[in-house]
């Protein structure tokens, strides 16, 4: 069973913030960020894994509802998948953890949220100077 810090859970608002695309399916964790799934959660403090897409679209009853009230919370294979989709290698990916001593501190998946923090940052901020343009 994952169990997600409050870090990380707080990195995550950050990344959807900054608009990490994110479509609900099976086998993602997600934080519940506004009550929408009103039972007891299985894991910890409002963490949910979806299992069944079905059970969530009929609390929330759309998709689009879903991505604006829950937050997800990318497993540590989801983040590295992530990660290389917006263009980071996995040497950064290895020398980030390294230097960040994230793996002896349990806090590699913080990690790697921080490092897809920055490359959504840079996106944007490249986005934008090519909006100037």
């Amino acid at each position: 069973m994952a169990k997600f810090t409050s870090q990380e859970v707080e990195q995550a608002r950050k990344l959807k913030r900054l608009g990490l695309a994110w479509t609900p399916q099976v086998s993602h964790y997600v934080w519940d960020e506004t009550g929408i799934i009103n039972c007891p959660s299985p894991f910890h403090d409002m963490v949910y894994y979806i299992l069944d897409l079905k059970h969530f679209l009929r609390r929330a009853g759309t998709v689009e509802r879903l991505q604006q009230e829950l937050c997800w919370l990318p497993s540590w294979e989801q983040a590295r998948e992530l990660l290389r989709e917006h263009g980071v290698s996995d040497e950064t990916v290895a020398q980030r953890l390294d230097e960040r001593q994230a793996l002896l501190k349990g806090e590699e998946r913080l990690c790697l949220y921080q490092l897809l923090e920055e490359a959504l940052v840079s996106e944007k901020q490249l986005a934008g100077v090519a909006g100037l343009n």
